[in-house]
């Protein structure tokens, strides 16, 4: 953060207000107010104008702080949240506001100052973009809504840094088609991209996947083995399902970002390595933390660039070209000819939830280029149940939890899986997850419901 750069404080409990006033004085950064609520924020950033904000969520009055950062959003002024939350839809609704950092109450002052750090990083970067300058079409990423432009334009910032990403959305939002794409535009394009599937490893299993293994590490190790690291060095490594990782792998994990070194499984040298880190959760990785799950200090190596990618549901408008490019993908593979689809069954897809998402698309139109026999698709069997209604559609007061969505959204795939999970058809293809991955998601969530 620059030196002479103004900070506000908003937050309405007065001895960490106090505190952190005192902590930022003492480094050096200049407090010019606190505020207790977001009424007292406007007037002090008319009157101040400040150069980054600190903000809580809960505050006095009537708005909170996700409120005021809507229109800090809007006026582009850089701000990050600090707060003790942990409620899953507060704090999906807090990153739609693009901070630049969120801290977690109760925190060190280290931990102030790497998230001030990283903040600092982040702006500098989206100050330097080169304007007007559009991120070449990647199939499966197209779209026009507001929605995938603002994540696209996002992708066009990152893509030429070094930066590590962090990309989060629902199950099948093309989190790996981001990553590729990030991949293709920066200077390590012509290096590996390889992917590694955290959720579909076994525990005993990830250390050695990851960072590799000597002879005789362990029983079966009959011969040295290079891990996901090492051969993605000079390149991208993606880590899908980041939230997966057991406490010892992220410890690991912790090292390779810090230090660019590596050891493998039963040996004591260390490896250094070249490798880009993009990783790529659907679960909040804030809540994660607050919960003792995930490290702190490793969501605050990952949260230097976060991209959240939008639901299907959210970006409506993109669902007629995407419609199009997947049929025109599966005839040419297949050597048919491409059906249209007519306006009553475009209408049908728009209405529908789509909880697989575009991987869910994706696959309907694969289905229906081999099986259907017209050229124009007048209809689309859609289950019932995922359509979107006035009850489906979250309200004030009645959003749910990101738990209590991802559970509907499962269900909804097993019943148009017809109970199947695995396998052609079932709803881990639907999801476009790995079917070990929605086994253990069931279970998490507790679904009951029959399946096969």
């Amino acid at each position: 953060m620059p030196d002479n750069g103004k900070i506000l404080i908003v937050e309405d409990e007065f001895i960490v207000a106090n505190d952190l006033r005192h902590i930022l004085k003492k480094a050096g950064y200049t407090v010019c107010g606190i505020a207790v609520s977001v009424e007292q924020a406007y007037e002090l950033i008319d009157e101040k104008k400040p150069d980054w904000v600190l903000l809580d969520i809960m505050l006095k009055g009537q708005l909170t702080g996700i409120d005021l950062g809507k229109e800090l959003m809007q006026k582009k002024i850089p701000f990050l949240y600090i707060s003790a939350n942990t409620n899953a839809s507060i704090l999906e609704a807090a990153k739609v506001t693009r901070p630049y950092g969120f801290l977690i109450k109760p925190f060190r002052e280290k931990d102030l100052f790497v998230m001030l750090d990283i903040a600092s990083y982040r702006y500098n970067i989206e100050k330097e973009r080169v304007p007007d300058e559009d991120v070449p079409a990647q199939p499966g990423m197209t779209g026009d809504s507001p929605a995938a432009r603002e994540f696209m334009e996002q992708i066009r910032i990152v893509s030429p840094t070094e930066t590590s990403v962090l990309l989060t959305g629902e199950s099948g939002t093309g989190k790996e088609l981001a990553a590729r794409t990030i991949h293709r535009l920066s200077s390590r394009s012509n290096k590996p991209f390889v992917v590694v599937n955290c959720a579909a490893i076994t525990l005993s299993l990830i250390e050695t996947e990851l960072f590799g293994h000597e002879k005789g590490a362990f029983t079966g190790a009959s011969q040295k083995r290079h891990g996901k690291f090492e051969q993605a060095d000079g390149g991208t490594i993606f880590l899908d399902e980041i939230g997966e990782l057991p406490p010892d792998a992220q410890v690991k994990l912790l090292r390779v970002l810090q230090e660019k070194e590596i050891e493998r499984v039963g040996g004591d040298e260390s490896i250094k390595v070249d490798v880009r880190i993009i990783a790529a959760t659907n679960r909040t990785l804030e809540r994660e933390v607050a919960e003792g799950r995930f490290r702190l200090d490793l969501y605050y190596r990952f949260s230097v660039f976060p991209i959240v990618l939008p639901p299907l549901r959210k970006r409506q408008e993109d669902i007629p070209p995407l419609v199009y490019h997947f049929l025109e993908k599966y005839a040419q593979k297949n050597g048919l000819p491409a059906p249209s689809v007519s306006e009553d069954a475009m209408q049908q897809l728009a209405q529908y939830s789509w909880p697989g998402n575009i991987r869910e698309l994706e696959h309907l139109m694969e289905r229906y280029v081999l099986l259907y026999a017209g050229s124009e698709i007048d209809h689309i069997d859609l289950p019932l149940s995922a359509t979107l209604t006035e009850e489906s559609i979250a309200v004030p007061g009645k959003t749910k939890t990101m738990d209590e969505m991802e559970r509907t959204h499962i269900m909804n795939a097993l019943q148009a899986a017809d109970g199947k999970v695995s396998g052609p058809g079932g709803a881990a293809e639907m999801l476009g997850i790995p079917a070990p991955t929605l086994y253990s998601k069931i279970k998490r969530l507790g679904i009951k419901q029959a399946y096969k």
